[in-house]
């Protein structure tokens, strides 16, 4: 059957994005890859290459079985040439087909078909035989297989073949990274698809991409992995060229960059590896809004869609949640491209930390440092002409309308700025008093200081920041019908960025004033620098999730050390709106031999941590354990006064003998170098010290824990939660405080024992342990370690005797 071209077989999205690539072009050929849906039609595409009137240029990667090439005549008229059917030659035996558009993507003729995908499930003979006998071999022979290792590899293939989701917690030492990147990498090379793998912290992502996936290789599987991070995180050499030619006050970092950018692969701040004020940074940052796409004469050397095409060529891409519920929450608003190239399954590392991830992805805040940089770039600032001037020069003789434009939208933009500032400051004046946040409740919102002066502040910043944005857009209309050559054209950009910052602040503010009982609103003066925000946050992230992640992707898995509490899933499941019925679980106990590895002080004669006496009583018992330990210990604290109560003390009787590093005086990054190069520091730190540290061998022997971590409870969000679970006629201490605090508790005790030959001790010297009914759920949750329950002197007397030879053989 001849191909016809009264068929599109494009999904809107895709075509209004081809349609824009073409007009960016400037009407000549571009050439796409595309995925195809399970209805047939084009649902992603991603534009590689530019083409001339007679020739057919080379992608930049090659397409999979299953996706299309996708190009246009700019003469319209849908018959394939020679340089096509060569095309089609090519790629027709690969199951990849060839698909023409008009220039005004409104008709599709498809030349070649493409092959339609059946899925393979993961071998599992490799996958055992990876485990059993390649890793070991790649190991030198020093490592032991794991039983759990592999019946969690397995769990993670069934759900990847089967789809679903999958919820798997896997014990310290476990070897949970392999575990599931494994059968990822498999199934995505029998199935020539993508895994996204997700985690909160880049301390993960390192080790993945610097030590498992290597390992792996080594195991003798072939595969391709990319990194790929927020776009503002890549540098933009078309920015970074502009930025040089008129460097102001920022000659000395832009110059550092300029030497950097010529040996860096990456092109990223983090590979920048110096630290680099904001505002210099966002001058010559990657941006959405500023993208020529291409047009850009540095379109294919572009550090941002290089890295793009990697990760779109790659059979597993590493990403934070953050990015990833970022990409999923846009494709849900749009229903077609997001911000990442197509995948196919997702894991999720660190799972424990999703709701947070999604709350934080979703939340929105007002404030004057959101307005200033909406609008800094168009005003002048240090003697430098702002993007406004700039169009005012270049269009000086042609456009006297656009001039009037501009002169009126600066005096506007000027007013703003201070105008934010006071509008916020009254809000905090009426609101906070000398508080550091108030949530915005029912209470709160019938009170005159919201009705008649706070509410009515946040309406009128609302309006003049509307006004703002419908001036921008008129000059942006404007320009847009404009001949602007790409190397003039940042101007434009930046009032088109400013134009969508300001549009969004202002339905924040319309959006703050609903007292939609699903969000939570409230006002806060940030503890650094006293910023004053108002902000939003949804209540339940569950149904989000599921909207997003859980009904739109065919199999996700989630794992981490700490899912359940006193083993019971329950509390995972809910807060990601999950349904045990319809979502398999599985637990698998750590390899590690607690009983012989580590004790667990439980001194019971302590006062109440709310008593006077707590901070001096627990002080000198900690001063005994650290003594006897000689130092290398975590105090892991619950709030910075702690932090600075304990480290006081600790500084004062042992700051000569044992180097003390308290949290807060260095870079987190830099206090965990140092503690790691002695044997006997001292850390005293709070919330990024209780995960994702590592730390084997002697350098840490003991935690000390003061206080059991209860999230504070005047914490807007959780106030707001705590009040919807109370409302649905259940205890929200039991249902939601007492498992974050469990979870949270589960991550500070693992950060002793990291290997099998490690040896210490956790001591936690909160006597509800013993006295609350409750205590008995935080330690039926714990690892089980020989615990030395008593009097102080006891717990201090029998882990002194510990210390004096866990490291010698006896114990």
């Amino acid at each position: 059957m001849p191909p016809r071209d009264d068929l599109l077989r494009f999904t809107p999205r895709a075509a209004a994005a081809l349609r824009e690539e073409i007009r960016q072009a400037g009407g000549i050929e571009v050439f796409a890859i595309g995925d195809v849906d399970s209805f047939g039609k084009v649902s992603h595409l991603e534009v590689h290459c530019r083409g001339t009137d007679d020739a057919v240029p080379a992608l930049l990667r090659r397409p999979r079985s299953g996706q299309v090439v996708i190009h246009n005549h700019p003469s319209g008229v849908l018959k394939a040439s020679p340089a096509d059917m060569a095309l089609a030659n090519r790629y027709g035996d690969e199951g990849v087909g060839v698909v023409i558009t008009d220039n005004a993507v409104e008709r599709a003729l498809w030349v070649v078909e493409p092959a339609r995908k059946r899925l393979v499930p993961v071998d599992r003979d490799r996958l055992v035989a990876f485990f059993e006998r390649d890793l070991p071999q790649a190991l030198g022979g020093l490592h032991e297989p794991r039983r759990q290792q592999l019946d969690m590899a397995l769990a993670v293939a069934d759900t990847l073949d089967a789809g679903g989701v999958v919820v798997v917690e896997a014990g310290t030492g476990t070897g949970k990274s392999l575990a599931y990147l494994v059968p990822s990498i498999l199934w995505a090379l029998a199935n020539d698809g993508k895994v996204a793998v997700s985690t909160y912290t880049r301390t993960l992502q390192g080790q993945l991409l610097a030590s498992d996936l290597p390992l792996v290789r080594r195991g003798g599987i072939r595969f391709t992995a990319a990194l790929l991070k927020g776009r503002g995180n890549y540098l933009c050499r078309r920015k970074l060229e502009l930025a040089l030619k008129d460097p102001g006050f920022d000659a000395e970092d832009l110059a550092r960059i300029a030497d950097w950018v010529q040996t860096t692969k990456e092109g990223s701040l983090q590979d920048l590896g110096e630290r680099v004020e904001r505002d210099v940074w966002e001058r010559v940052e990657s941006d959405a809004d500023h993208t020529l796409r291409a047009r850009c004469p540095h379109y294919n050397t572009c550090f941002y869609y290089e890295a793009r095409r990697r990760a779109a060529a790659s059979h597993l891409i590493v990403l934070n949640h953050a990015l990833l519920l970022a990409d999923l929450f846009i494709k849900s608003q749009t229903d077609g491209d997001g911000i990442l190239p197509r995948f196919d399954r997702v894991i999720l590392d660190e799972g424990h930390h999703i709701e947070d991830a999604a709350t934080s992805v979703i939340s929105q805040a007002l404030s004057r440092r959101a307005v200033n940089r909406a609008v800094a770039p168009l005003l002048a600032r240090r003697n430098r002409p702002g993007a406004l001037a700039r169009i005012r020069e270049r269009f000086a003789d042609d456009e006297p309308r656009l001039i009037a434009m501009t002169e009126a939208a600066e005096d506007t933009l000027a007013q703003l700025r201070d105008e934010a500032g006071a509008a916020l400051d009254h809000v905090a004046a009426e609101l906070l008093g000398v508080e550091p946040q108030r949530r915005i409740d029912k209470e709160v919102s019938a009170r005159p200081q919201w009705t008649d002066s706070a509410g009515p502040s946040i309406a009128e910043l609302g309006d003049r920041l509307r006004a703002a944005h419908s001036r921008l857009g008129a000059i942006t209309e404007r320009l847009s019908g404009l001949e602007i050559p790409p190397e003039q054209a940042q101007p434009a950009l930046e009032v088109g960025r400013a134009e969508r910052r300001l549009g969004e602040q202002a339905s924040l503010c319309t959006a703050l004033l609903d007292p939609d009982p699903t969000w939570c609103r409230w006002v806060e003066r940030t503890r650094r620098g006293g910023v004053v925000r108002v902000c939003r946050a949804p209540v339940e992230v569950g149904p989000v999730l599921q909207g997003i992640l859980f009904d739109r992707m065919d199999a996700v898995g989630i794992t981490s050390a700490t899912l359940t509490v006193g083993g019971r899933f329950e509390h995972t499941l809910g807060r990601l709106g999950l349904d045990p019925a319809h979502t398999r679980t599985a637990r698998f106990d750590s390899p590690f031999a607690y009983a012989e590895q580590a004790l667990l002080g439980l001194p019971r004669d302590l006062p109440k941590p709310d008593h006077p006496d707590f901070l001096q009583r627990s002080g000198d018992i900690a001063m005994a354990l650290l003594r006897a330990s000689g130092g290398g210990a975590f105090v892991l604290c619950t709030s910075y006064q702690q932090v600075d109560a304990f480290g006081a003390r600790i500084e004062a009787e042992l700051g000569d003998t044992h180097p003390v590093l308290i949290q807060g005086r260095h870079s987190r990054g830099r206090l965990l170098r140092r503690f790691q190069e002695s044997d006997g520091a001292i850390l005293i730190g709070t919330d990024s010290f209780w995960e994702g540290v590592s730390v084997r061998g002697r350098a840490l022997r003991l935690v000390l824990i003061p206080k059991l971590p209860f999230r504070v409870p005047t914490e807007p969000i959780a106030q707001a939660r705590h009040e919807l679970i109370r409302s649905r006629g259940i205890d929200p201490f039991r249902a939601y405080t007492l498992p974050e605090a469990v979870l949270k508790l589960r991550q500070g005790f693992g950060r002793l024992v990291r290997a099998r030959s490690d040896r210490g001790a956790v001591v936690l010297l909160d006597r509800r342990l013993h006295e609350m009914r409750y205590g008995r759920i935080f330690l039926h949750s714990l690892p089980p370690a020989t615990r030395v329950i008593g009097p102080g002197r006891v717990v201090v007397d029998r882990l002194t005797r510990f210390f004096e030879t866990a490291w010698s053989g006896v114990y």
